[in-house]
């Protein structure tokens, strides 16, 4: 296909997150339920947090209040972000990728993890576009947030492929015309890329 623009997700995809481990620290220093932590961390509020509707310190009396949490907002901020870490095998191919095509992250995400992100892990910079949930009001699976995407690339959908980590959001992408790729590894992206000939 005549590939203009590759459309990433960050967590999942371009970055790696593990949530698990947040829940865990809080329920250790709490003492409370794995499920009872995570419930009240995917509380509504995570929702309005990831639309830029909640302020990040909101966000975080809410949690504080909800589980009785004795970290300052300090403390909250570090835990918050150390489950992100840079996928080095997506980001260097994207290095490769962004010499012949245009890059997009397209991600589900709140302020704290974006600012987090782009300040940390330089790699990300390769970004052309950023259309991020918490920046647009749109969240993923929205068709609205791709049409978005595809309007400030200045791309047709035909021309654009889209990489995301969870099905449903792949099939979303489908929904909205563009060519999907279920990403489970670099290895893996790389040939489902090359499969679709474009050039790495």
């Amino acid at each position: 296909m005549a590939c203009e623009l590759v459309i990433l997700d960050l967590g999942g995809v371009a970055v790696e997150f593990e949530s698990d481990r947040l829940i865990q620290q809080v329920a250790q220093v709490i003492g409370r339920a794995f499920d009872e932590v995570q419930q009240a961390v995917y509380h509504d509020e995570l929702l309005h947090f990831e639309l830029g509707r909640l302020k990040p310190q909101a966000y975080y009396e809410g949690l504080k209040r909800r589980l009785a949490l004795p970290w300052t907002y300090e403390q909250f901020v570090r835990a918050w972000n150390d489950i992100l870490r840079e996928n080095l095998e997506v980001t260097q191919l994207m290095q490769r990728l962004h010499k012949r095509h245009k890059l997009m992250a397209l991600s589900n995400t709140n302020e704290l993890h974006l600012d987090y992100m782009r300040a940390m892990m330089p790699a990300l910079s390769v970004f052309d576009h950023w259309i991020t949930s918490c920046e647009v009001g749109l969240r993923k699976p929205d068709p609205q947030i791709y049409l978005l995407a595809l309007r400030r690339a200045g791309v047709r959908a035909e021309a654009a492929v889209y990489v995301d980590d969870r099905p449903e959001l792949v099939e979303a992408g489908r929904g909205a015309g563009l060519t999907a790729i279920r990403f489970e590894s670099g290895a893996q992206l790389e040939q489902a890329l090359a499969a679709l000939g474009i050039n790495i």
